[in-house]
């Protein structure tokens, strides 16, 4: 349903990982139970959106799966499009715009909008009672406090639909940086629910306000079945890298399995790093996976490449791993990390998608949740189209 994504040779990959061993991922589903963050972010959400402090409400969304082997999903509010904020910006231009200070930006948004104030300078320890236990170490450092604001998203696709923005008075551009994205992978350990999303939207790939920040969502409340976006099911291949000790994993999404192209980033565990004590499997590094993800990211920004970012946590193995342990050496031996995935999907810039297509490709729709325009269009959608 969306204009091709350009052409990014392979080779161009090789700079970034500088190996060539494979690594695997996960296929579970399991019943969400929500960590302090969680039930502040969703009662929160709840009370101010009750309150009429979002300029679109959750309840007036409809919903219905579209037939086909992607299993996409479509969603209609007529107040959706017709009372959301319209953008400031020119954002036909550049992928990396300078900050207008006349424009919008959430500093200036109403403090009714205000969730709460976390710190995203470091992972989380999970509740030992969660489906996430043991997976992220609490960092014990002398690391500053970094402030992210929550906010209830004004136009919101779901309940719980928050937007997260790190460091907010001093007004980020909407630009991806090492810094930034290790921020969202510490914000998406602050999460037990399997169904917890956090992403990012480039300029020119339909972010509407140039003031950084993420989307944090919970796919239980948008209809998605599995707990997952469709896209998190499409199988992948290999670039390069492996999630063992003292690596970082590139991986394509097949082609012929999905309607973009994209990668998909892990990481293994730093090197000494020893086994988690549930399930023997190592810790992610996710510093090394922030620098990897960066280094992809400007490679887009150079070449000025609207982008989309999807960050998914661990939730089990995938498949087994299928390269001949003569290839992988000692490799073979070392358990893989339970890394969170992320997502990248390079783009055409919004202005090339077609006007008929009755949906913007942002985010959610690159990974088969369609928010329509209209009526007409979400009662037409189908695969096909």
């Amino acid at each position: 349903p969306t204009t091709p994504s350009p052409n990014i040779p392979t080779a161009a990959m090789s700079w970034l990982l500088g190996g060539g061993n494979c690594c695997s991922s996960r296929n579970i589903n399991t019943k969400s139970t929500g960590s302090d963050f969680d039930k502040l972010l969703l009662q929160t959400f709840s009370k101010i959106a009750s309150a009429g402090h979002v300029r679109s409400q959750p309840s007036s969304i409809r919903r219905r799966p579209l037939d086909g082997k992607f299993g996409l999903n479509a969603q209609f509010s007529p107040e959706h499009f017709e009372k959301k904020r319209r953008q400031e910006h020119d954002s036909r231009k550049s992928v990396v715009v300078p900050v207008d200070p006349e424009a919008f930006n959430f500093t200036k948004v109403a403090e009714a909008e205000i969730i709460t104030t976390v710190d995203c300078s470091k992972a989380t320890k999970p509740p030992d009672t969660s489906f996430f236990a043991g997976l992220y170490q609490a960092e014990e450092d002398n690391r500053d406090p970094v402030p992210c604001t929550v906010l209830v998203c004004a136009s919101p696709l779901a309940t719980g639909h928050v937007l997260l923005v790190p460091r907010r008075d001093e007004v980020l551009p909407q630009a991806l940086t090492s810094e930034l994205i290790l921020y969202g992978l510490n914000l998406l350990t602050k999460s037990s629910r399997d169904d917890f999303r956090i992403v990012f939207n480039s300029m020119m790939g339909f972010a509407s306000v140039n003031h950084f920040h993420l989307h944090g969502l919970y796919l239980d409340y948008c209809s998605l079945s599995t707990k997952r976006f469709p896209i998190e099911k499409v199988d992948r291949s290999v670039i390069a890298g492996s999630r063992t000790e003292g690596h970082t994993c590139a991986e394509l999404l097949v082609e012929s399995d999905w309607f973009v192209r994209g990668f998909v980033l892990t990481a293994g565990c730093a090197r000494g790093a020893v086994p988690a004590a549930s399930g023997g499997r190592p810790l992610p590094d996710l510093e090394a996976l922030a620098s990897l993800v960066a280094r992809v990211v400007e490679h887009l920004q150079q070449a000025n490449i609207p982008h989309n970012v999807l960050i998914a946590p661990y939730l089990g193995e995938r498949r087994a791993r299928k390269v001949d342990d003569i290839f992988l050496g000692n490799e073979a031996a070392k358990p893989n990390a339970q890394s969170p995935e992320v997502y990248i999907i390079p783009r055409q810039p919004e202005s090339n998608l077609r006007e008929t297509a009755g949906f913007n490709a942002a985010i959610a729709e690159v990974s088969g949740m369609l928010v329509a325009h209209d009526e007409d269009h979400f009662n037409g959608f189908d695969e096909t189209r």
